[in-house]
């Protein structure tokens, strides 16, 4: 098993349950990929970006529910039921607490604050179109093209549809591919499952919360970089190790450098594929107040339509982190702010970046913050996800050599970059894996 991501970490989960030994080699020394946890000086454990599930994500939560023990798996999330609030109070959208799940998704949008009636009606028809073609409507285009062919209006557009693109597919929707969002949103908006819209926001670190559990049962190799995989007639060489099989579960653009010239010149389709993904970058940036300071609700959208560019004003979402993580509380306010698809603020100072978004916030809150940062920290994760675009190519889990098989959001999963994709993947590659292996054997 090489890379200890969650695409990994389920995969390793997945055999291991399954009987098998594993061994696990990671390059970091902390696994969790680009969900994982970060000690900071001053600000004490964090994580490298603020992630946020949903009570869709049946594979990941089920493998989580299986590795953690009760006693952590009880205060692994703070659940919240759907509500999304805008920071200026134009938007208001919650889950009512009752009702069947049929009348529970009409009432959702119909009680919805900040459109027309209208817009609810239009929001309803496309809702209603997606479930009836079963979550896959009409050909593959971008986001935008899909909402306008639907006549969704400016306003359902921007307070409803572009907010949850950037969130789960982190790309523009003038460039993002339809098919994928609408699979997120059927899954999440339209199933039969009564918990299926919730907002799982981790309360502990993300290390802590599923990654280090899996770890214990295998045997890893942390701070160990593979350099070279090579296919065998009885096995699989990794770094001079044999092994029956493996699973690569590293990202698309470093599997090409484990393989030599001849395994690659032997099989260019696939490393074109994996060499023609284009990547978009996310932003958490946390700030910790010198007061105290509590949002309204756990989590605010935040709009930045105010005639504002986008590094004066590039806010999208932002956390309570005393309401998210309350075993973690603190007198001061702490805050986490996330920005989707986020190269216009990548050179920005962390001191600048933090001292826009509070502004931001201030500004569309309608009320003064307290003034002093106390401290920050920003990740930039340049290669968070790959571009979720029209036709992109992926490839499946199955490699071109006997015993080894792919594991990674990039992978033909049908889900965008997100977490649920990865674990699916992994998930997937195992199940690959152990029939090959099983049909060496027989």
């Amino acid at each position: 098993m090489i890379g200890a991501g969650w695409a990994g970490l389920a995969a390793a989960s997945e055999l291991s349950n399954r009987g098998c030994r594993v061994t696990l080699f990671e390059s970091a020394h902390t696994p969790g990929g680009r969900a994982r946890q970060v000690m900071d000086p001053t600000l004490g454990m964090i994580d490298n970006g603020q992630h946020l599930l949903l009570g869709a994500y049946e594979e990941t939560l089920r493998l989580m529910a299986r590795d953690v023990p009760k006693s952590v798996w009880d205060q692994a999330f703070t659940r919240l039921p759907l509500r999304l609030c805008s920071s200026d109070g134009q938007f208001r959208m919650s889950a009512p607490a009752f009702s069947p799940v049929w009348l529970k998704q009409a009432l959702t949008l119909w009680l919805a604050k900040g459109f027309t009636l209208k817009d609810k009606w239009l929001a309803t028809q496309l809702l209603r179109h997606l479930k009836s073609a079963n979550g896959v409507d009409g050909e593959e285009q971008t986001v935008t093209r899909w909402l306008q062919e639907n006549r969704q209006s400016e306003r359902l557009i921007t307070f409803l549809w572009e907010p949850l693109c950037l969130a789960t597919l982190n790309t523009d929707i003038e460039q993002a591919s339809a098919w994928l969002f609408q699979r997120i949103i059927f899954d999440a908006l339209l199933s039969q499952d009564d918990s299926a819209t919730d907002l799982l926001v981790p309360a502990l670190d993300l290390t802590g919360l599923w990654p280090e559990h899996v770890c214990q049962k295998v045997s890893t190799q942390f701070g160990h970089t593979v350099r070279e995989v090579t296919p065998l007639d009885n096995g699989v060489s990794i770094d001079g190790q044999v092994f029956e099989g493996c699973v690569l579960a590293i990202p698309a653009h470093g599997v090409t450098r484990l393989f030599d010239q001849s395994n690659q010149q032997s099989n260019p389709q696939l490393f074109d594929v994996l060499g023609g993904f284009e990547y978009r970058p996310i932003t958490t940036c946390y700030v910790a107040l010198d007061a105290p300071f509590a949002l309204e609700e756990p989590l605010l959208m935040m709009r930045h339509h105010h005639g504002l560019n986008a590094c004066k004003a590039p806010g999208q979402w932002v956390f309570d982190r005393n309401r998210c993580q309350p075993s973690s509380a603190t007198e001061n306010g702490r805050l986490a702010f996330v920005i989707s698809d986020s190269l216009a603020v990548l050179a920005m100072s962390q001191q600048d970046l933090a001292q826009s978004l509070v502004s931001q916030l201030a500004h569309e809150l309608g009320r003064n913050l307290p003034q002093g940062i106390a401290a920050s920290r920003s990740f930039h994760e340049k290669r968070a996800t790959f571009a979720a675009i029209p036709h992109q190519a992926r490839p499946n889990n199955v490699s071109p050599w006997q015993g080894i098989v792919f594991a990674g959001d990039w992978t033909d999963t049908g889900y965008p970059s997100v977490l649920e994709g990865a674990v699916r993947s992994g998930i997937k590659a195992t199940d690959g894996l152990l029939a090959q292996l099983h049909a060496k054997r027989h």
